[in-house]
């Protein structure tokens, strides 16, 4: 009797999208191997995920990862003015977790003897057998499918694609997640049970709970998720992009290697900017970091025996807090097609008809919300997103709600 052939996958990423694949492929029978290119564990690489979406729930739950001890719940959301006042207020309980907890949730949904660390894609070829990734100093793998997982600067898309570029958005983020314990009571009585915002001129700002080191949900041992938009321009965005040692970055800096004049110039306008409480906020974090905001959509998330999943397919701006919930729906969907479909070129084409639609919306969701810093406004109904996002009220029934894409006309 003929033995049946086992189908492999090969993932190329090993950050949250690319074990959402992982586990789901798993999941349907499939060998999968994951190849990062990082050669040490992956901890602490981000800070705060919303993870109320339903999206990111149920795949969770169907890929074995579970949402046990999953987060923080912030009971509600406030808006804050300049001075600290409470100036609007809601009732609406969300969990909010950290990168680090739902990547130790998902670790355990799939095969770590599979994961390999160290592992950075040179080319890729295809067949009509499927696909050869080959590496540096690493011996080249055959796969029935790659998925590639490798983020917003995929480097599997660059060489199959490489039309399709991030655009950036023309603001960018001030980051950091301060200890609880450093915050003043008063700060911490005002912020933690909430999700808060401040808006003003060009900037937004917002944070809430998380959980701290260790997955640590005990009140006093949290941490306080930290994020400022600011405006800049394609011009001040690359002088940005120089490090503290000299050497011009493409896309953003590495955290630890931030400018201490941009860090000090930045904490000197928020003590002119910014609400008390996001002041000691600020003055908690040690090294804060800036994200640049970047975004785009491919016309297919398919390219042969090659599939998108997660920033690598689509990168959407933060305010609807949907990327890890946009990568694990996107795996869930891959699996599902694979599973449906005997033919994988079949199943794909599935695939890519079922997100690729859903992609562009959500990019372009996000960049409606991006109006209230009076960037990218070109129309009269962007101009009346911006003039509507700037109200202490309407912020809070826009920014990371879940069934956002429900709101649309």
């Amino acid at each position: 009797m003929s033995v049946p052939h086992q189908r492999r996958a090969i993932v190329v990423g090993g950050s949250i999208a690319g074990l959402f694949t992982a586990a789901f492929l798993r999941g349907i029978g499939w060998r999968v191997d994951v190849y990062e290119r990082s050669s040490m564990e992956l901890v602490g690489r981000g800070a705060g995920i919303f993870v109320s979406h339903p999206e990111i729930l149920e795949a969770l739950e169907r890929c074995g990862a579970g949402t046990v001890a999953l987060g923080v719940t912030a009971q509600g959301r406030i808006t804050l003015n300049r001075n600290g006042d409470v100036i609007a207020q809601k009732l609406m309980p969300q969990i909010v977790s950290s990168w680090d907890r739902l990547r130790q949730l998902l670790a355990t949904a799939i095969d770590p003897q599979r994961y390999h660390f160290g592992h950075l894609v040179e080319r890729v070829e295809q067949d009509d057998g499927g696909v050869c990734v080959h590496f540096a100093d690493a011996p080249h793998e055959h796969a029935d499918l790659l998925v590639a997982c490798d983020g917003f600067r995929s480097s599997v898309r660059a060489q199959l694609a490489p039309e399709v570029q991030p655009i950036y958005a023309g603001y960018y983020l001030w980051r950091g997640a301060p200890k609880e314990s450093d915050l003043p009571s008063e700060t911490r009585a005002t912020l933690f049970p909430n999700y808060a915002f401040f808006l003003g001129d060009e900037l937004q700002v917002l944070g809430y709970p998380i959980p701290g080191a260790d997955n640590d949900l005990r009140p006093g041992r949290r941490r306080y998720n930290f994020a400022w938009f600011r405006v800049a321009d394609a011009e001040a965005l690359t002088d940005m992009c120089v490090d503290d040692h000299g050497r011009q970055h493409e896309f953003s800096v590495p955290p630890p290697l931030v400018r201490r004049d941009l860090i000090a110039h930045m904490r000197t306008e928020a003590e002119t900017l910014l609400p008390p409480q996001f002041r000691d906020c600020l003055a908690a974090i040690a090294q804060p970091f800036f994200t640049p905001i970047y975004d785009f959509w491919s016309a297919s998330l398919v390219i042969g025996r090659v599939a998108f999943v997660g920033d690598a397919a689509s990168t959407a701006r933060p305010h609807m807090g949907f990327g890890t919930a946009k990568a694990g729906a996107e795996a869930q969907a891959l699996a599902r097609a694979l599973s449906d479909h005997e033919d994988i070129d079949r199943a794909l084409a599935v695939y890519n008809a079922e997100r690729q639609p859903l992609s562009e919306r959500i990019v372009l969701h996000g960049r409606k919300l991006g109006t209230q810093l009076g960037v990218g406004i070109e129309t009269d109904d962007d101009r009346k997103m911006s003039k509507l996002l700037q109200d202490a009220h309407a912020i809070q029934e826009w920014v990371a709600v879940p069934n956002f894409l429900a709101m649309e006309p």
